[in-house]
């Protein structure tokens, strides 16, 4: 088994956002700002989003998020539309923003017939493949903890290093570390979905089957991957789609839609993600440790 290491190595702190804190985070051509007390506010009340904390990506995807509900309402209050949720000066409006991107979203109607399905199909193949799939086995340890009397990040790198020698077998270590951390699963995950949005993941769409990934630090933790079976992306054929095409041309009519908002949004209002001060977030963190 080869073990993939570099490739992958990446030094992202914990997020953790002070109550008080002002560092700014969003801007908006304005002048107006998103900050890490608005973030944190977000990340409280939203039970859903809690684990965006833990790394860059989930923290971005959080504060995109919160600065699409903060456009929406100024699209709204520009278009006149009514506010009625007894939040008029709310810089944010849930449920306002969510009646304004209703309003501005395409309607999305499913085709008239075979045929205009089919005409969907020739015309966009990507939306009716298979994303790649690997049968995974994870070990994955908080980055504060130490075994064997080696921190985290040592000890996976020592464990890769003897199951790559075929000094130890890869469960044996998922075993040793289920025993010092029970809250997510050690060893195998089953077959999971190599998505584009998560960093971690798009990274071990590159992997072959029998690759050791890792290990490779992400917020809180630490992550050693092993790749049991790997499935490539295919294109699935029409005679395979026929029945599912209608439902999944609406699918991709209001994801498409959604991201053209977003993208329309952020460039009429100027919203930019400050990305070094994102990163500070975790570095600042990372500092105090």
């Amino acid at each position: 088994m080869r073990a993939i290491v570099a490739a992958m190595s990446v030094s992202i702190a914990t997020m953790a956002v002070a109550a008080g804190d002002k560092a700014v985070l969003v801007r908006f051509g304005n002048g107006e700002v998103l900050t890490e007390q608005d973030l944190s506010e977000l990340l409280s009340r939203r039970v859903d989003m809690r684990q965006a904390g833990r790394n860059m990506w989930g923290v971005q995807a959080a504060l995109r998020e919160l600065a699409l509900n903060r456009a929406l309402v100024l699209e709204g209050t520009a278009l006149g539309e009514p506010r009625n949720s007894g939040k008029e000066s709310a810089r944010f409006d849930d449920a306002y923003s969510l009646a304004v991107y209703k309003k501005l979203s395409p309607s999305c109607e499913p085709p008239a017939d075979g045929a205009a399905a089919r005409q969907f199909f020739d015309a966009n193949p990507q939306v009716f493949s298979v994303p790649p799939m690997a049968r995974l086995s994870r070990i994955m340890l908080p980055v504060g903890i130490s075994l064997d009397g080696e921190p985290a990040m040592g000890w996976l790198m020592q464990q890769a290093q003897a199951v790559g020698s075929g000094g130890r077998k890869f469960d044996d270590v998922a075993e040793r570390a289920a025993a010092v951390y029970k809250l997510d699963p050690q060893g195998d995950l089953g077959w999971v979905t190599l998505t584009d949005d998560v960093t971690i993941l798009r990274a071990l769409a590159a992997a072959k089957a029998g690759d050791m990934v890792g290990p490779v630090r992400e917020g809180d933790f630490a992550y050693l991957f092993s790749v049991v079976a790997k499935r490539e992306s295919r294109q699935l054929a029409w005679e395979d789609v026929a029945a599912s095409a209608p439902n999944r041309m609406v699918r991709y009519c209001r994801e498409q839609g959604s991201k053209q908002l977003q993208e329309r949004l952020f460039a009429k209002y100027g919203v930019e993600l400050d990305q070094a001060a994102i990163q500070g977030l975790f570095n600042r963190v990372d500092a105090k440790k």
